[in-house]
């Protein structure tokens, strides 16, 4: 069993470099599943082709001590090349290249060679890409590729392929790279609001727009705010949220975010901007002046990026900034405990391809011990991932209906690789693979007054708008 204690969990969690094999133990049950499978495959050849490398060269045999890792490597392409028939391959794709077609026609594909074929533009799908991929157990197989496996390899030391690295500079450039590609090209799929985070669906007739509505609302009500409170939004995206809480709540709210063209969308379009209402700083989290106390910090879908190893440093920031009657919100995107090969897989190609540096998206029971090591108490944790799979659906829906109007600014390979994002996720979502997180919590302190947790509790507990657990709060016990 894996345990968090583990002498090799706490010796990885120390080594940034190498928090994607610490990631694969945290999604694994046991020695034999997928997460640790890959990382006692792959280290383990490594060891393996090196150490019998050397005994052969001791041996005075220097020309077969490379034997070791072709051997290795020739038992796994024999592996790679014989993949399982797929009767079915021609239903859902045509391949462009003979090259493709002579090597995968008939036969179940790795996913992540899919993928790559995919974005060289070497082969199509023959319908909607998320049609097929709702039967993507016809045509795929989960078994690693090597460009995977040099990916992952890449992993295990600090060098210009890893994402594993965390520093102010490596972290500022991650967030560059993809949020700073355009606010044209978020904004066609984002829609309207600009939210990149999970919505919260309450009726059958809500939108994306209302839906993002939904979610923001019940955040300011998870943090209880009002009228004059500070709030900060660590990761704050395109301001919607600080917008929304300045707006229906009342409060002096500023956004912190690594992202100039985030920041620039910002300022333009929140009106209170730079008025002492609310306000957007460009900076790393690990920057926010200590002095700055909050009545509310609210961090959506950003704390995924500061990594395993930082997670600490950034939730005593977090206690740092919040007043001792605060409230801290975490919504966290993850993968979850007990990962099968096709969760991996998915899990891989949102590392390599869209966040590159979310090595922090682990089990509820990770964020859960991390909160509480930090010393803040958990009021209450909502599991919205059927939300995320609508929401990606219609980010899905808004991107193939808006990716024409991109098509001669991005390259093609960039808008083929948005449609097998969202379609793909859309299902994973839906599937369990990855689930989200609504998390609020305070600081751990007896003179908290926790009766105010009462008073947000009811999206949870009854219908939205309920007064019945507000009505709770009034009684005489809990003044």
């Amino acid at each position: 069993k894996i345990q968090f204690g583990s002498l090799p969990y706490t010796l990885l969690i120390k080594m940034p470099a190498n928090e994607k094999v610490a990631l694969a133990m945290l999604l694994s049950r046991n020695w034999s599943d997928p997460g640790n499978m890959l990382n006692i495959g792959i280290i383990g050849s490594i060891v393996t082709s090196i150490a019998g490398g050397v005994a052969l060269y001791k041996a005075d045999k220097k020309w077969a001590a490379p034997l070791p890792l072709f051997g290795i490597m020739g038992l796994y392409e024999i592996k790679h090349r014989f993949t399982e028939k797929a009767p079915l391959q021609s239903k859902y794709i045509s391949f462009k290249s003979k090259g493709a077609e002579k090597r995968w026609g008939g036969r179940k594909i790795p996913a992540a060679t899919l993928t790559t074929l995919y974005l060289d533009d070497e082969i199509e799908f023959n319908m909607d890409v998320l049609e097929a991929l709702e039967n993507i157990d016809d045509f795929v197989c989960y078994m690693p590729s090597w460009p995977t496996i040099k990916f992952l390899i890449n992993q295990l030391y600090p060098n210009s392929g890893n994402s594993s690295l965390k520093d102010k500079k490596t972290t500022k450039r991650e967030i560059a790279d993809h949020y700073d590609r355009g606010n044209d090209f978020f904004n066609a799929f984002l829609g309207e609001r600009m939210v990149y985070t999970s919505a919260v669906f309450e009726n059958d007739d809500d939108t994306l727009e209302s839906a993002q509505d939904n979610k923001m609302r019940k955040i300011c009500e998870k943090l209880r705010l009002k009228p004059g409170d500070k709030m900060l939004d660590i990761g704050c995206g395109w301001g919607t949220l600080v917008g929304y809480a300045n707006k229906h709540f009342q409060t002096k709210t500023t956004g912190v975010t690594l992202s100039k063209e985030g920041a620039k969308w910002s300022r333009e379009h929140n009106p209170g901007c730079g008025q002492g209402s609310c306000d957007f700083l460009v900076t790393d989290y690990r920057d926010i002046p200590e002095t700055e106390k909050f009545n509310a910090i609210s961090s959506v879908e950003m704390a995924e990026h500061v990594g395993l190893a930082n997670f600490q440093t950034y939730l005593n920031k977090v206690k740092t900034n919040l007043e001792d009657d605060g409230a801290f919100y975490i919504q966290v995107a993850g993968l979850r405990k007990g990962s099968d090969w096709k969760d991996i897989a998915w899990g891989l190609f949102m590392g390599e391809y869209i966040f590159p540096g979310a090595d922090a998206s682990t089990p509820l029971n990770w964020y859960i011990l991390q909160l509480e090591q930090a010393g803040l108490e958990v009021e209450s944790i909502e599991n919205v991932g059927i939300h995320y799979s609508l929401t990606l659906h219609e980010w899905y829906k808004n991107w193939m209906k808006n990716e024409p109007s991109l098509s001669s600014k991005y390259p093609g390979s960039l808008c083929r690789l948005w449609r097998l994002f969202l379609a793909w996720s859309t299902i994973a979502s839906r599937r369990g693979t990855a689930t989200c997180w609504m998390i609020c919590c305070h600081k751990q302190l007896d003179q908290f007054d926790r009766s105010k947790m009462i008073k947000n509790q009811g999206s949870m507990c009854g219908k939205p708008g309920s007064n019945k657990w507000t009505d709770a709060a009034k009684f005489q016990q809990f003044k």
